[in-house]
């Protein structure tokens, strides 16, 4: 492809689609720099309600979340300080949870009480319900995040490591104990 053939293209790209807002289309992006810019311009307020009300948006930013990127964490975490508790709240919380198992020193980062902190991620009290209904698999997730959290070497999050530690015993001890009540025969 030619220089001009690409330079056409990005900017066919940048475009807005006919019919749409730029800052849809830039949302649409799904990169967490194209979500922070839009934060920036619009404010998270407008931005979370306009991605939970696209499912496959929505599950596109759970995902990069998820993933324990930086970029993605930011993204949730100027996100969550808008979004209402339940629904969008809830989910923001549970990708940041997840992340745990593969960028535990990048999740303890943006446990900074504001957004989350290490009751939110780490405990009982919002991610019971995000570890499906297999006991089994529930207490094997627990344990990927407590290996996880526990291998943190960095001395400036050694607080934030005891505390999300503390709350993901206790979160196993929970699971343990309400097997029957919680997963059933499962």
């Amino acid at each position: 492809m030619g220089l001009r053939a690409a330079a056409a293209l990005l900017l066919g790209l940048a475009a807005p689609v006919a019919g749409q807002p730029a800052r849809a289309v830039a949302a649409r992006s799904g990169s967490p720099e194209a979500l922070l810019s839009e934060i920036d311009r619009l404010g998270a307020p407008a931005v979370v309600s306009e991605l939970y009300e696209d499912d496959r948006r929505w599950e596109a930013v759970r995902g990069g979340i998820a993933s324990g990127a930086k970029a993605w964490l930011e993204v949730a975490r100027r996100l969550k300080r808008d979004a209402e508790t339940s629904g969008p709240g809830q989910d923001l919380t549970e990708a940041v949870a997840s992340a745990l198992e593969r960028a535990p020193a990048s999740v303890l980062s943006v446990l900074d009480g504001e957004s989350f902190d290490a009751d939110d991620v780490c405990s009982l009290n919002t991610i019971e319900d995000s570890l499906g209904n297999d006991f089994h698999a529930a207490l094997r997730t627990v344990e990927r995040r407590e290996r996880a959290v526990a291998a943190v070497a960095d001395p400036a999050l050694a607080g934030r490591k005891k505390d999300c530690l503390g709350f993901l015993r206790e979160l196993k001890r929970e699971v343990v104990r309400n097997r029957a009540s919680w997963f059933g025969d499962r």
